[in-house]
């Protein structure tokens, strides 16, 4: 093609969290000079929205009635794709999958892709239809890891020749600045000589954050010094701080809320851990890894696809306190250690998790389904 092609991200919105930060990073990381890329957001922008637009890219939120639901909403994507003339529609998880492919085939828009980013599969039985049916207007759908994928395959009966693996990447010059190391954990509210442990995600039931609260009262006289931090929003916040409290670890666990320097807090802990019942691909563990922090997580979904239990991270079953604490307390233990998972968790993102290899295949994606359509 002579000019770019214009590729739109849809999505829910553009606040914190990882899907939302998947979108962001294709939006710097996509090559500028091949690609046209601008953002929409069915519900809200938020922060991730106002940062990309700082930054000179276009971001856009659908019009909706306040407060009502919007049964309208394929019709207002269809006459937002129309105007804009896209080439590529790109959407991320099912409510803007069923606004993108209903969008597309009222304007006639161009190649649709769509990124699942992974949920508890069986799934409610009429998303999984929904889906299914969905991906017949696709020209791929793609899984963030192949635990993702063969879900796709297994539950919603998307044929193989329809699937593609991409897993997720992150830019890994965000966790090689220098940081001001004690500054930051002293803004986490951790006392001098912790050891910090820190979780960082939506406080909401698929993290387990009650295993994780059990798993340091195991801890709490076996290692004195360790500290936990919580770093997220979510609603089980309130009820996960009066549990810490009830549980008599109120003062050796600290909620920070939101926190936009991730990278800083990550390379200012001194392990990292999760404790959910299912995942994808999280973006938090590859940006754990990106951060040299050592991983303590339990071994869901494409988490085992990413670290090699003793090499690269250690791995524990869920829903088990006993084993999550004999992990954490391992690594808290043994500065040797963190230090060996810490590099070859770097050297692994490096081979596989970088900004940079996740949208050289989105890109090719893009190319191919334009040639395709006659598009390019």
């Amino acid at each position: 093609m002579t000019r770019r092609i214009r590729v739109l991200q849809v999505t829910h919105d553009l606040g914190v969290g990882g899907l939302p930060r998947v979108v962001e990073t294709l939006c710097r990381s996509i090559d500028p000079e091949r690609f046209d890329v601008s953002a929409l957001c069915l519900n809200f922008g938020g922060e991730l929205a106002e940062m990309l637009t700082a930054d000179g890219f276009t971001v856009s939120v659908l019009e909706q009635a306040a407060r009502k639901p919007d049964y309208l909403s394929s019709w207002r994507v269809a006459k937002f794709l129309r105007a804009g003339h896209f080439d590529v529609v790109h959407s991320h998880n099912t409510q803007p999958f069923l606004d993108a492919a209903i969008g597309t085939l009222l304007s006639d828009a161009g190649v649709l892709v769509h990124t699942d980013h992974a949920r508890d599969f069986p799934d409610k039985l009429r998303y999984m239809v929904l889906e299914h049916l969905l991906s017949w207007r696709a020209f791929k759908v793609v899984g963030v890891s192949e635990h993702t994928t063969e879900n796709l395959n297994r539950y919603e009966w998307i044929p193989r020749r329809k699937l593609a693996t991409i897993p997720n990447g992150i830019d890994g010059r965000l966790f090689d600045r220098a940081i001001d190391r004690p500054a930051v954990r002293a803004s986490l509210g951790v006392p001098e000589g912790a050891v910090v442990a820190l979780f960082a995600s939506r406080l909401e039931a698929q993290k387990d954050v009650p295993t994780l609260l059990d798993a340091f009262v195991l801890l709490r006289d076996r290692v004195p010094a360790l500290h936990l931090v919580v770093a997220g929003q979510g609603s089980l916040r309130e009820s996960l701080e009066a549990r810490a409290t009830a549980l008599g670890i109120g003062d050796r666990v600290h909620f920070a809320g939101v926190r936009l320097d991730i990278p800083d807090v990550l390379r200012a802990a001194d392990l990292f851990v999760l404790s959910s019942t299912w995942e994808g691909l999280p973006m938090v563990i590859l940006e754990a890894l990106a951060a040299r922090c050592p991983i303590v997580s339990t071994a869901v979904g494409g988490v085992p696809s990413a670290i090699e239990d003793g090499v690269s991270g250690l791995l524990v079953p869920p829903r088990d306190p006993v084993r999550l604490a004999a992990g954490i307390e391992r690594a808290a233990r043994d500065p040797e250690l963190r230090r060996r998972l810490a590099e070859r968790g770097r050297a692994v993102f490096e081979e596989r998790f970088s900004a940079a290899a996740m949208a050289r295949r989105y890109e090719a994606l893009y190319e191919e389904g334009c040639r395709r359509r006659g598009i390019a």
